[in-house]
């Protein structure tokens, strides 16, 4: 009888072991949120590509600092 319980023991530990393992893998990772990507556009001037929200805009053109819109309509 006392073979029996230290099976059943033996058994019950093992179970326990292999169900803790089991739940550490089968949690996924949290994987951290990402910037979305931004809209790059390419300066009318010099051709450097810069983000949109950077732009210093003139009609349809896009550049990438005040200095080379105004070089770039009095040249």
């Amino acid at each position: 009888m006392k073979l029996l319980a230290w099976v059943l023991l033996g058994l019950l530990v093992i179970w326990a072991i292999r169900s803790k393992k089991s739940t550490i893998h089968t949690e996924k990772p949290e994987v951290p949120r990402l910037h979305e990507p931004e809209l790059m556009v390419q300066c009318a001037h010099c051709g450097v590509h810069f983000p949109a929200s950077e732009a210093v805009r003139q009609t349809d053109m896009s550049f990438c600092s005040e200095e080379h819109r105004r070089l770039h309509f009095h040249s």
